[in-house]
């Protein structure tokens, strides 16, 4: 904690700083500060003697409440991720492989079909002239 002490005017004014390099500190008190330093949390915990005891019970729950809501929300999406997930791979997977499986027959009757013209190209060919009629 701090410690205060209170300091008379006279003491103040017989004071006379002739020296720029001189400190109102010695260089003992400067090791007590050092010991002495106070972490946030401790600051903090001294704010609790400052603010009523009514301000502190209204910012706890709003707080509380601010809490709440946060996780209510993140619990909801949460949720609504799982349901959209599972939603899709139960109806959109499956629809996207036969899709795929069509694809691959068309892409497979168009080679069918190439390669029949192919042979009956090369059947004409190697045939020669063919009399009408036969």
């Amino acid at each position: 904690m701090v410690k205060l002490e209170e300091l008379s005017l006279d003491h103040v004014q017989e004071e006379e700083f002739t020296d720029s390099d001189s400190s109102v500190y010695s260089s003992d008190e400067d090791q007590d500060d050092v010991d002495n330093i106070e972490s946030v949390l401790d600051r903090v915990k001294a704010l609790r003697d400052i603010i009523p005891a009514k301000t502190r019970k209204s910012m706890s729950d709003k707080c509380s409440s601010v809490y709440d809501w946060g996780k209510s929300g993140v619990k909801f999406l949460g949720n609504s991720a799982w349901v959209l997930t599972t939603s899709a791979l139960l109806l959109v997977l499956p629809l996207m492989i036969e899709l795929e499986h069509e694809q691959g027959l068309i892409e497979y009757e168009k080679m069918q079909q190439q390669s029949s013209q192919a042979s009956q190209q090369q059947k004409k060919q190697a045939s020669g002239i063919v009399p009408p009629g036969f």
